[in-house]
């Protein structure tokens, strides 16, 4: 309820409006709906009319049709998705945390409960969903994922039964991410998970099973998910992302002083003056991952107590050399963002990061260790206050850390998310399109390629562009940040305004999206239109129905591998159920 009573209010705002970059998940969720009434839940869109003349859809690494907003969507309109949403990762971060720190980690019961509600209440979630930017909700399943992988220290060892078991449900939470558009944030995720990973085994020794468990599982989610990734691979190496140079932070003590604000700082507005060496404004929903100052606070006085008793000394000299590499994994975020115009020159010439047009996102690995250092700071602290004859500070300890959190985000400036700030999408056009599709079970076909102008004749860039596709329009100038920020990746080529049928110079007026994907299958190059042999597939495309095309092998390949990994699932997941309950049975 807290969360919702701080954040809903900016979904929409209180003139009506959302964030900016709802402009382009809210039309994004009424084209999988129009899909959806068409051809139902397991028939997947690969492209939709929706924009741009015809863009990819289920090839687009952002965009999950089997996402919960999207599947929520077809319940509900899209804005309603979003806030219900907003409630479901909130409820599966705060017992995710709660699970980790209360079992894998062997902390208090106040200590879990301030665990979860830090983690529920971290700013990079929260401004996130304010600001619209929906692949990166599942980060909140980030505890999940570690509560999982982590048994109990001491447990005694693990069946294959239940180290499957294990697997599977690690396979489909790492899905989950994937099908829901956080691909842009795995890296980080992963990061993330091997730092909490390190931390268990500094404090406690490896986890029996752990390898077994999270190989097997990241088996088994990359065969659920392989069909879209090769298609989003596919599509991404025609669209290279690397012409944005990468930002950074100058200095050790401006990284340091960034980070440190960023991660316990509620929201800091006033840090984009400290980026360096970019072309794009870095909003303050980039520095926002505050966990609350309560986390270092604890640690501070958890570390200086530890100092005084000696008991640094007690760590095994064999757990020495992965509490160093704990340390170079908690450092990364911050060698990332630290500017020098050689070491930015290397990353941006490295795999992943050559597309990236900011490294801040790299400081939400950090979160999840700090919450947790936390809840083990506070029962360190609470043992040496109850030997001085104070028996309730471990709950003292919690309800203060959690006074002093919700006190800061509540307190906080949140302007920079209302109407004065990044408040400026219309989303009233997209309900009324999906109560009239849902009244009537017929989505508006597109009809026509269309564009908005000022009075001088300029193209508009306005938010509000994108809701073209509830009146049976594609906007031309598209949100889609797969084409650049400012559509420079994207081939206008000889698009038109006008009916999206009409024929001229030998092809119609609208793009063929399998060109962007698969063009050497479909003997086309990307940004190539529909030709008029290919007329009836047009217009199945403009009604949101399937049309023909063709894939290479190994994307048709991958596409079986998900649909042979996805029915075995379940069983293989009764079975271990049936198993371990056999094998508690047997005397």
């Amino acid at each position: 309820m807290l969360l919702g009573a701080i954040w809903l209010p900016y979904i929409p705002n209180e003139l009506g409006h959302a964030s900016a970059d709802y402009a382009f998940w809210l039309p994004n969720l009424l084209a999988g709906y129009f899909w959806y009434l068409h051809n139902g839940l397991f028939a997947l869109p690969w492209f939709t009319p929706a924009e741009c003349a015809g863009a990819p859809f289920q090839a687009d690494p952002q965009i999950g049709y089997w996402s919960l907003p999207q599947i929520l969507s077809f319940m509900t309109d899209p804005l309603s998705a979003v806030r219900i949403s907003l409630f479901a990762y909130g409820a599966a971060g705060y017992w995710g945390a709660w699970l980790l720190a209360r079992r894998s980690f062997q902390v208090s019961l106040p200590a879990a409960l301030l665990a979860a509600g830090l983690f529920l209440l971290n700013g990079f979630f929260s401004a996130r969903m304010a600001v619209g930017h929906l692949a990166f909700a599942p980060f909140m399943l980030l505890p999940a994922v570690c509560a999982v992988l982590l048994r109990a220290p001491g447990a005694s060892a693990i069946s294959r039964p239940a180290l499957v078991l294990r697997a599977v449900l690690c396979g489909v939470l790492l899905a989950t991410l994937i099908q829901s558009g956080m691909v842009i944030l795995l890296p980080q995720f992963f990061l993330a998970v091997a730092a909490v990973v390190l931390l268990h085994a500094v404090l406690f020794g490896w986890a029996r099973g752990i390898f077994s468990i999270a190989y097997g599982g990241l088996a088994l989610g990359l065969a659920l998910c392989a069909g879209k990734l090769a298609a989003s691979a596919a599509l991404l190496s025609h669209f290279p992302r690397q012409n944005y140079p990468l930002p950074g932070l100058p200095g050790i003590f401006g990284t340091a002083y960034v980070a440190l604000r960023s991660l316990f700082w509620p929201f800091s507005t006033d840090l984009g003056g400290w980026i360096v060496h970019s072309r794009l404004i870095q909003d303050p929903h980039e520095f926002a991952y505050g966990v609350g100052l309560a986390p270092p606070l604890l640690l501070l006085a958890a570390l200086v107590l530890t100092w005084r008793q000696g008991g640094w000394r007690a760590l095994a000299p064999r757990r020495r050399g992965l509490a160093a590499a704990l340390a170079l994994a908690l450092l990364m975020p911050l060698a990332l963002n630290f500017y020098a115009p050689g070491w930015t020159a290397l990353l941006k010439s490295l795999p992943i990061l050559s597309s990236s047009s900011t490294l801040l996102r790299w400081f939400a690995v950090l979160m999840l260790p700090a919450i947790l250092g936390a809840a083990l700071a506070l029962d360190r602290l609470a043992a040496a206050m109850d030997g001085r004859g104070m028996p309730a500070g471990c709950w003292l300890l919690a309800a203060a850390g959690l006074a002093l959190t919700v006190g800061g985000v509540a307190g906080a400036d949140r302007t920079a998310f209302g109407s004065a700030g990044l408040g400026m999408y219309d989303p009233t056009d997209i309900t009324q399109a999906w109560q009239q599709a849902h009244d009537s079970g017929n989505p508006k076909p597109i009809k026509a390629v269309a564009q908005l102008f000022n009075g001088d004749h300029k193209v508009l860039m306005i938010p509000d562009r994108q809701n073209g596709m509830a009146h049976g329009l594609s906007t031309l100038s598209c949100y889609d940040p797969l084409f650049g920020y400012r559509l420079e990746n994207l081939p206008f080529g000889k698009i038109r305004l006008g009916l999206a049928l009409n024929e001229q110079d030998g092809v119609l007026n609208f793009k063929n999206p399998a060109c962007y994907v698969f063009p050497g299958a479909n003997s086309c190059a990307p940004g190539d239109q529909f030709t008029p042999a290919l007329a009836e597939a047009l217009q199945r495309f403009l009604n949101y129905e399937s049309y023909d095309f063709k894939k290479p092998l190994l994307a048709r390949l991958a596409d079986w591998l998900s649909l042979l990994t996805l029915p075995s699932l379940p069983g293989l997941a009764g079975w271990c159920v049936w198993r371990m309950r056999r094998a508690k049975a047997e005397p």
